[in-house]
């Protein structure tokens, strides 16, 4: 197995409840020259636009993302949160991001290991790869590792506790205005939080209302409706560490054994339907209409995939994705 293969491994393995964490498992690699970076966060994203062209990967246990792209916005928002990437594809890198690794072989065979840097968060479970495809950015990559070079001390970890348990005792009206309310789904987010809950309890308290559980067939279906139409897709894979979000119609669509492959907005987007536990039909009303989308989540309830229509769809845009749910719901007897 290469490494390439053992970073996308770790995205989809599910949660350890005991063992080393991904990034104890990395400080025991003695085939890698291993380099702690600093935590000054800040510092290290801004310098990655240095790099050029690079290849960003994401997931989680069902889905894993990877964009061959050159970072050019790194602006902080909210929370600690920082936007970074290209307007074909931003990524949001929570606050919840503590350590950073660079990653060399010990050798010389550059393609066998290609320097990449490591994103972990505050448990050690790998949330974000930055891996250099051309030897030509070598001395940028060497001159961001001299800059923010750290100690162990760096990657150091604290242990995974328990979670704090979703509430479901919220009353379903102060559920209903935050569903409603909401700006975007980041601030749909924002809000169930501070009802205590989280989104999968509050889809399954809003079914029959504004949610609907759908077999993983349908999102079959969808996906092959969305590409044969050339429609533009909204999506958003990632981890509660980093979410990649990406909008273009998908340029290509294939389903092998186990697998689906799609290609979007120049990005290589894996699923392993198998690791797909509830897949939800939504509906928000927002004061310009109701928008529609479909939400993936494994069976820890984790976050797997969203797909919607784009955020501000011209007129046909919009009709065409009424158009392609309305085939679904006909299909399944529900038009």
């Amino acid at each position: 197995m290469s490494n390439e293969e053992i970073w996308i491994a770790s995205f989809m393995a599910p949660p350890r409840e005991s063992g080393p964490s991904d990034l104890e498992a990395l400080s025991l690699r003695e085939d890698l020259r291993i380099m702690p970076l600093q935590r000054d966060i800040r510092g290290l994203l801004e310098d990655l636009p240095s790099l050029g062209a690079v290849d960003c990967t994401t997931g989680n246990a069902g889905a894993v993302c990877t964009r061959r792209e050159a970072v050019r916005t790194v602006l902080p928002m909210a929370e600690g949160t920082t936007l970074l990437g290209d307007p074909g594809g931003l990524r949001w890198l929570e606050a919840s991001w503590r350590h950073s690794a660079a990653v060399l072989s010990r050798g010389d065979d550059f393609t066998d290991t290609p320097p990449c840097l490591l994103f972990f968060g505050e448990t050690g479970r790998l949330a974000h790869q930055i891996t250099l495809p051309d030897p030509a950015a070598w001395d940028a990559f060497a001159d961001l590792v001299r800059r923010h070079h750290g100690c162990w001390n760096c990657l150091r970890p604290r242990a995974e506790g328990p979670g704090a348990p979703a509430s479901s005792g919220c009353p379903i009206w102060l559920l209903r205005d935050a569903w409603c309310g909401s700006a975007s789904d980041r601030d749909l987010d924002i809000r169930l939080r501070a009802l205590g809950l989280d989104r999968l309890l509050a889809l399954r308290a809003l079914e029959g209302l504004y949610t609907t559980p759908i077999p993983v067939a349908d999102l079959a279906s969808l996906l092959e409706g969305l590409a044969d139409s050339g429609l533009p897709v909204h999506a958003q894979i990632g981890n509660r560490h980093c979410t990649q979000v990406l909008e273009a119609p998908i340029d290509g669509l294939t389903f092998a054994p186990g697998s689906w492959t799609l290609r979007i907005a120049g990005a290589t987007l894996r699923i392993t339907p198998s690791s797909l536990a509830s897949v939800w039909s939504v509906v928000q009303p927002r004061p310009d209409g109701e928008r529609h989308r479909f939400e993936c989540y494994d069976a820890c309830g984790e976050g797997v995939l969203a797909l919607s229509s784009p955020q501000d769809p011209c007129p046909l845009v919009h009709a065409g994705w009424q158009r392609a749910i309305g085939r679904l719901e006909g299909g399944r007897g529900l038009a």
